[in-house]
């Protein structure tokens, strides 16, 4: 493991150029004051940010400008998740998801509002871990985003609800939620973009789901009492999050929920059962990325924080700080 960032404010949201030549991601500007999130690129070993995108037009000074999410196909087309609110007052935002020229990210056109009513009838407040399925598809993580805390600074937490396949190909963008993925807690990509691995809130297995058949299969357990997301697999190895600061429950005022703080870090050989587990009392791993030639991995690290499970009027957890590291 090396770390890759080493800015005092977050960089969360990684995920690979098509080629495998760098990570893009969203960084926090700390030097601003309205405190946006930028999308900045690293080449595949770290080194210096050698491109980053920002709302910088000074009609924006007074509001905290987020682009996070994002996914870039292999024909220069960029697709993220962006958020504006008032400096401070997430409440007061307005939420996008967005497409455009990679080139140019701060110029994307608004392509759906959220929240969004899913055909399925849940709806869906925010999105992670996009993938380019194709040209004109993607998949991605649907969430709902819930805000606690005080009026003034709301801390938020999001819980998974559908895995999604955006079908890019018509007039209008079609949202088709994946049959089987209720209360997802992570969707990735097979490298040959024909089946998705998906874990559900609360369980210990990751799926694997052939998109033209439907086909199900349970690849891995990894036994009772344990938890598991994030999982991802190339070739015969698998990485997921399992365990950690993580909380799957029913909530009167929100439903099956997730609350997640991170876990630890997991190498599963598929062909042996070989295993290794990177942990700490210190740390906690989210999100991994592998990049596209299976041999780099992409993770957040953060403090470790203890999952906030009880209602809090004037809960205002602290920023945990993110930082990327290569694996």
């Amino acid at each position: 493991p090396r770390r890759l960032t080493f800015n005092v404010a977050d960089d969360r949201t990684p995920s690979w150029l098509p080629d495998g030549s760098g990570i893009i991601y969203s960084m926090e500007r700390e030097d601003r004051a309205d405190h946006d999130r930028c999308l900045a690129i690293l080449p595949s070993e770290g080194g210096t940010i050698r491109t980053s995108h920002c709302q910088l037009h000074p009609e924006y000074d007074d509001s905290t400008d987020v682009m996070e999410a994002p996914a870039i196909s292999a024909d220069g087309r960029i697709f993220f998740h962006q958020a504006i609110s008032w400096v401070g007052r997430q409440k007061l935002g307005a939420s996008t998801l967005r497409l455009g020229r990679a080139d140019d990210p701060v110029g994307a056109t608004a392509l759906q509002e959220l929240p969004y009513a899913a055909p399925n009838g849940r709806t869906h407040s925010s999105i992670r871990t996009p993938q380019w399925i194709s040209p004109d598809s993607l998949v991605y993580l649907a969430e709902q985003l819930f805000y606690e805390g005080s009026s003034f600074y709301p801390d938020t937490f999001y819980t998974g609800l559908d895995a999604v396949l955006l079908d890019l190909s018509g007039p209008a963008p079609v949202y088709g939620t994946i049959p089987g993925t209720d209360y997802a807690s992570s969707v990735s990509l097979s490298a040959d973009g024909a089946a998705i691995y998906y874990t559900l809130g609360g369980d210990s297995r990751v799926f694997r789901r052939v998109l033209s058949s439907g086909e199900v299969t349970v690849i891995y357990d990894f036994g009772a009492g344990a938890v598991v997301r994030d999982a991802q697999i190339r070739e015969d190895r698998l990485v997921a999050v399992i365990g950690g600061s993580v909380l799957y429950r029913f909530e009167d005022a929100h439903g099956f929920v997730q609350r997640d703080e991170g876990g630890d870090l997991v190498f599963v050989n598929l062909t042996s059962g070989a295993s290794t587990v990177f942990a700490g009392d210190t740390v906690l791993f989210r999100h991994p990325a592998i990049s596209p030639d299976g041999r780099r991995l992409v993770v957040e690290v953060q403090p470790y924080a203890p999952v906030h499970s009880e209602p809090d009027s004037e809960f205002n957890a602290t920023n945990h700080r993110a930082d990327l590291w290569l694996f």
